[in-house]
């Protein structure tokens, strides 16, 4: 009611107020009791392939999203949204029915139109302000890479971990004012940088600063890509993992509980797929002004953790264990 209510002070147009109001009431949380079932219904609403329309949010609203990016990370939940977020997002508290946690919830919920689709394909964003682990679990092709979303969202609740970043839309979106360009990727959130998905980003990588802290970003490759390995590791980059890398770490505490796994990780030429033009990776791995919006050149981190895995392989009880041996 609090965001009805609040929608109602700031516009006074109840047609406006009430075609929001019937596009956020399916993932709002009121009827989402786990996460899980959250992050199911914020998929299901995403611009779909070739379909849906995806929207490139301007550097206004970018900024904006990152100043409560920023507030969420330093605790807050009850905030005020900007005035050019507010009729397109929502941010509420959820409590897990599962876990019984309470996460802090940053989604889009617009849907002007009522075609069950929201509007721009801004994406989700969950902190658990009790985090144990200072590990930001990252989707950024739900629906393409089947099952990754569900995936995450396990692995994020049961590692306790501290964020979860689901990108808002499938990457072969249409761009908004024109027709299907497939080459381009607009929607495509890690050749992008100008999405809600790499503002989040970037965002985490201000409030860390120096401070450890690790991107894992969850990947589907088809069968038939790299039919020697299972699941293929990397930072981003081609370059072979030095001795104790976690990397390497996250392999051996796999091998040691699924010894039948097919694990490569860069370097190894089992498998190509090394996200060397993923802009997260870029900008966590060198922040030059093409990836980072001015954020100053820093030193390679190796905290852009990269996995590919066939279908087979995205079960996050198969996970759990080994990434909290990780990083306990």
């Amino acid at each position: 009611m609090w965001f009805k209510r609040s929608l109602s002070l700031l516009f006074g147009a109840g047609v406006l107020m009430a075609s929001l109001a019937a596009g956020a009431s399916e993932c709002t949380g009121t009827s989402s009791p786990t996460l899980e079932s959250l992050v199911a219904c914020v998929r299901d609403r995403m611009p779909r392939r070739r379909s849906g329309v995806f929207v490139v949010p301007s550097p206004p609203e970018i900024a904006a999203w990152r100043g409560v990016v920023g507030a969420m990370m330093r605790g807050g939940c009850d905030i005020a949204l900007p005035l050019n977020l507010s009729s397109i997002v929502q941010l509420r508290s959820v409590r897990d029915a599962d876990d019984g946690r309470t996460y802090c919830v940053l989604l889009e919920t617009a849907d002007r139109n009522g075609d069950g689709v929201v509007d721009r394909g801004f994406g989700a964003f969950i902190v658990d302000a009790a985090a144990e682990r200072e590990l930001s679990h990252q989707v950024s092709h739900p629906i393409a890479d089947m099952g990754t979303e569900m995936q995450a969202v396990t692995v994020f609740k049961r590692t306790r971990s501290r964020t979860l970043i689901l990108a808002g839309a499938h990457r072969d979106a249409i761009p908004a004012g024109s027709g299907w360009q497939g080459a381009l990727r607009t929607a495509d959130v890690v050749r992008n940088p100008a999405t809600m998905f790499h503002a989040t980003h970037a965002e985490l990588m201000a409030y860390y600063g120096v401070r450890p802290w690790w991107a894992i970003q969850w990947h589907g490759m088809a069968e038939e890509t790299c039919r020697a390995v299972d699941v293929h590791l990397s930072h981003g980059m081609n370059s072979a993992p030095a001795p104790g890398d976690k990397i390497l770490e996250l392999r051996k505490n796999l091998l040691a509980r699924r010894p039948t796994w097919r694990i490569s990780v860069a370097g190894s030429r089992q498998c190509s797929l090394n996200a060397t033009a993923n802009v997260q990776g870029r900008l966590l791995n060198d922040s030059t002004p093409a990836w980072s919006s001015g954020f100053p050149a820093i030193p390679v981190t190796w905290r852009f953790v990269h996995i590919e895995q066939h279908p087979g392989f995205r079960d996050p009880g198969e996970w759990i264990d080994a990434l909290m041996a990780t990083w306990p």
